[in-house]
């Protein structure tokens, strides 16, 4: 009497991590084992400190295959946030989706510079320009309790991504989303010269450069929310020259740098009688990633 053919056991959970760890080393991606986690985690519905306490357990058909999918698509350098659909940020949990940029761990630089000088006693008003999913935005209003902040982009749809951000954390009522470019959108608010903070990531890859920047930056991150013209520097002329019209007497504004920008954007500051105490701040790997100027007063 011949057996039943016995159903063909699916494998291990380290199986497939090894497998997949593989497939995304061998098109490039540095970081391809903590990838393989994480999206083996989303599949799990588990965080991946949980995912070494199962590793020997079988990886069934169904999410095997959910698994297999996510690292066809990471292999075809799909940002990973894009796949899982969310990014952490100042400890907080942002809803990102493809063609919208994807916050990076050193802006939080810029949130931090505003926290250290903001006067938590009072209303805060932040004008934030070029707000992506609104990252910046909803932290500052989640972590000051008096801030209001403008917060303005060209992408209608990354507006409508940072309003859904701003709902997760309930401050959407304190947080102003305007469609439009740089400065334009905060026209006729009644907000020149009463601003305590001016906060920007802007665009600030030089054009040159393009061509150069990985696979998942170039091929599916918006260009505009990157490229600044021949040399990175076109949003911060126009940011820095309207400045003093819109913050208040000992104001601050704040912008994050790209790696080689720091002195053409100090330069810039320079110039502008109004704006004087300029500050410097490095991220974690010695680069010059924030500067900060001030209102003078008087």
């Amino acid at each position: 009497m011949s057996r039943p053919p016995t159903e063909k056991k699916g494998p291990s959970l380290q199986e497939a991590l090894t497998r997949a760890t593989r497939l995304l080393e061998e098109v490039g991606i540095d970081s391809a084992r903590l990838d393989a986690e994480i999206l083996l985690g989303e599949v799990m519905g588990l965080p991946r400190h949980q995912l070494y306490a199962r590793l020997h357990d079988t990886l069934e058909k169904k999410p095997l295959g959910r698994f297999k999918r996510a690292i066809s698509k990471r292999s075809k350098r799909i940002p990973l946030q894009y796949l899982v659909g969310h990014v952490e940020f100042m400890s907080l949990d942002f809803l990102i989706k493809k063609g919208i940029f994807i916050p990076r761990p050193e802006t939080e630089l810029v949130v931090e510079a505003v926290l250290e000088r903001a006067d938590v006693s009072k209303e805060v008003k932040i004008l934030d320009i070029g707000t992506g999913s609104g990252n910046i935005a909803v932290s500052l209003a989640v972590m000051i309790v008096g801030a209001r902040v403008y917060a303005s982009d060209i992408s209608q749809k990354a507006l409508r991504l940072a309003r859904l951000n701003a709902e997760r954390y309930l401050v959407e009522d304190r947080v102003s989303f305007l469609h439009g470019s740089l400065y334009e959108p905060f026209e006729g608010l009644g907000l020149e010269g009463h601003v305590d903070f001016i906060v920007s990531n802007p665009p600030y890859v030089p054009e040159g450069e393009w061509k150069a920047l990985q696979p998942e930056v170039r091929d599916y991150e918006d260009p505009r929310a990157l490229l600044g013209g021949g040399e990175g520097l076109d949003c911060y002329r126009v940011i820095v020259k309207g400045a003093p019209r819109w913050l208040r007497p000992g104001g601050w504004l704040v912008l994050e740098l790209g790696e080689d920008q720091a002195d053409g954007v100090e330069a810039l500051l320079r110039g502008v009688a109004e704006l004087g105490d300029i500050t410097l701040v490095k991220d974690l790997q010695g680069i010059r990633r924030v500067i900060i100027a001030r209102q003078r007063e008087g």
